[in-house]
């Protein structure tokens, strides 16, 4: 992995938020996340997500918008607009209208490639905090 796309960041790991109420998607995700050097939180409700967003200030989020209990877009739309999101769903048609309203935004469909989304997760990263060090 080159220093450009390293999960360390001025000295400190960068945190991912990952909202996945599926334990056999949410396990190997949060698994494979840490792997790599991201450190994780993971919930899987919308209460639980509001409350892990309180404590924590996530440098990226990974939601499912289909959650047993309520709506990943109820999170998304609470999560500051610095912080970039990945939206995984098989609901194109909201998870567009998503990508479309908020900034810092992506699908990636079910079922996806893990070393998709870490790809797709470190590019958001780096544009991220290109535009932080240039404002």
């Amino acid at each position: 992995m080159s220093p450009a796309s390293s999960p360390l960041r001025a000295g400190r790991t960068r945190l991912v938020l990952v909202v996945e109420d599926e334990l056999g998607i949410r396990n190997p995700l949060e698994q494979f996340l840490q792997m790599r050097g991201f450190a994780v939180v993971c919930a899987d409700s919308v209460q639980e997500s509001l409350d892990l967003l309180r404590v924590h200030r996530p440098d990226a989020a990974i939601v499912d918008l289909c959650l047993k209990q309520g709506s990943g877009r109820d999170v998304i739309v609470k999560i500051p607009p610095r912080v970039p999101v990945i939206i995984f769903s098989g609901m194109r048609a909201e998870s567009s209208e998503l990508e479309r309203l908020r900034p810092r935004t992506r699908i990636i469909e079910k079922p996806y490639s893990l070393t998709m989304l870490l790809e797709q997760l470190e590019e958001m990263l780096n544009r991220s905090e290109n535009v932080l060090a240039e404002s």
